[in-house]
């Protein structure tokens, strides 16, 4: 009987813990298995979408793409698209920090720690309250850290 009390306590303590770390992995498996379009990317919790700010993109007809393949190799890739052209292709990091939390660090405009927010299976949000934006460094320093969010979709 003795045993069945240290057993149990032991036991659950071991399936919480396999289980957050497989609520993780189910997370990376989903960002990996897909290619993503950012469809917004909004800074200091404005409504204008900073995506606009990209040549062509605020033609609205539906001529560009903003798109993320996350790796498994903790590696991703970014490219800006006008039509069928490649207008700038990069490549960064990133990593799951918790199943609803990552790093990324990739292209002018993401350096930060994201808030993951599962809005259905094609659709996430991802926001940060301290988001590094190289492209104000020197510019506007201000702005070069600042709140970001991403609503982004598997395509």
């Amino acid at each position: 009987m003795k045993a069945m009390k240290i057993l149990f306590p032991v036991a659950l303590l071991l399936s919480i813990l396999f289980s957050a770390d497989s609520c993780k992995k189910i997370q990376e498996d989903e960002l990996v298995n897909g290619l993503w379009r950012f469809n917004t990317v909004t800074v200091n919790d404005s409504i204008s979408n900073y995506l606009l700010n990209l040549p062509q993109f605020a033609n609205g007809n539906g001529c560009c793409n903003y798109k993320v393949d996350f790796q498994r190799n903790n590696v991703v890739f970014a490219y800006y698209m006008t039509n069928d052209t490649f207008n700038y292709v990069v490549a960064g990091n990133w990593y799951l920090i918790h199943y609803n939390q990552m790093y990324m660090k990739f292209d002018k405009y993401f350096d930060g720690t994201f808030d993951i927010k599962k809005e259905s299976t094609k659709k996430y949000e991802l926001s940060s309250d301290a988001n590094h934006m190289k492209v104000y460094d020197g510019a506007n320093p201000a702005l070069d850290t600042t709140v970001t969010k991403i609503e982004m979709e598997r395509i």
